[in-house]
């Protein structure tokens, strides 16, 4: 089958979907919350990955994003992750899970060898959410669709997964200087 531009696989972590072996370089953007994801796309945009964060139970589950990232070792690969921080109103417990699963993700990344900057997310949505309409979530899956016309979430928990598709875009966006 022909890939037209901005194609978009939403697909399960059984599959081994992996933009290394069509375009170089790929870059991910990584939200690391339980309802977070990961997101590849090409240099150009011309597809994309989007994936919820694996999870067994209410876990992290570590092989999966391990299977996942680990294809991407060894090829031009540069990811941006969402600096964690507490948010007022969040409990201690969703604190530490919050954390923890932070970390998991920095310890894979360093542990395979995969290029990765920390951002903050004051920084990224300057840049990526300039000038969008809408407030909150909102904006961010405003401006995701736009850029990725054919990421259309159906479901509402889909709809999360914008955040860590525009830090992909971001990640792009900074490895050419933009």
């Amino acid at each position: 089958m022909k890939k037209t531009p901005n194609q978009l696989h939403q697909s399960n972590y059984n599959t081994d979907s992996n933009l290394c072996q069509v375009y170089n370089p790929v870059f991910i953007g990584i939200d690391v919350g339980l309802s977070g994801g990961l997101a590849m796309i090409g240099e150009h945009r011309e597809e994309a990955v989007v994936l919820p964060v694996p999870l067994v139970g209410k876990e992290y589950d570590i092989q999966s994003i391990c299977h996942t990232l680990r294809s991407y070792k060894g090829t031009a690969v540069f990811c941006v992750i969402e600096r964690a921080q507490p948010m007022r109103g969040q409990g201690i417990t969703s604190s530490f899970s919050f954390g923890k699963g932070y970390g998991i993700w920095l310890a894979i990344l360093t542990g395979l060898g995969l290029s990765y900057q920390i951002v903050h997310s004051r920084v990224w949505t300057r840049v990526m959410l300039a000038g969008a309409p809408g407030v909150g979530k909102d904006r961010a899956l405003h401006v995701a669709c736009r850029l990725f016309p054919a990421w259309q979430p159906q479901k509402k928990k889909d709809r999360q997964l914008a955040d860590c598709l525009l830090l992909a875009e971001y990640a792009r966006r900074i490895s050419q200087g933009k």
